[in-house]
């Protein structure tokens, strides 16, 4: 009987990713932060307890990847995705200050609704509406966050 070499698949990437967070965290969290007591915890506490969870978890999740059968044909990649949501994300970052939380709110909706590419155009700046009034009334009038509305641009 021959056994086939470990293949490298989905679950074992993202929990080797996991555990590779949660270590780079816990260990600085373990060499950088006071930790305290569990009655009397210091900054470094909760970082480093969380990172050695995600760390743990990471390993078992890559652990069952190495159960599961790979498939001989995988899915393609999603290459709109990948791009247009880090995209999103940044120019959210960038147009923040200058445009306000309506703006790049919308933007962010915009970008991450033609991400999926089985959308309408019509459907997807609905949804970005929807996102954004949502957000606002969320994070500006409901919890009271300081974010400018409309920013110095457009005032």
């Amino acid at each position: 009987m021959t056994e086939t070499p470990l293949r490298m698949n989905s679950d074992i990437a993202a929990g080797l990713l996991f555990a590779a967070l949660g270590a780079g965290f816990c260990g600085q969290a373990l060499f950088g932060l006071r930790l305290g007591t569990p009655f009397r915890m210091g900054p470094g506490y909760f970082p480093a307890v969380i990172g050695g969870l995600l760390c743990l978890l990471g390993l078992a999740i890559a652990l069952a990847g190495t159960r599961v059968a790979r498939p001989e044909s995988s899915p393609p990649l999603p290459w709109k995705a990948i791009v247009l949501i880090p995209t999103g994300l940044l120019l959210f970052g960038l147009v923040m200050r200058p445009l306000g939380l309506i703006a790049a709110l919308f933007l962010l909706s915009l970008l991450a609704g033609f991400a999926t590419g089985q959308m309408r155009a019509s459907r997807i700046v609905l949804l970005a509406i929807v996102m954004t009034a949502a957000c606002v009334a969320i994070f500006s009038f409901g919890l009271g966050i300081g974010l400018p509305l409309i920013g110095d641009l457009l005032r």
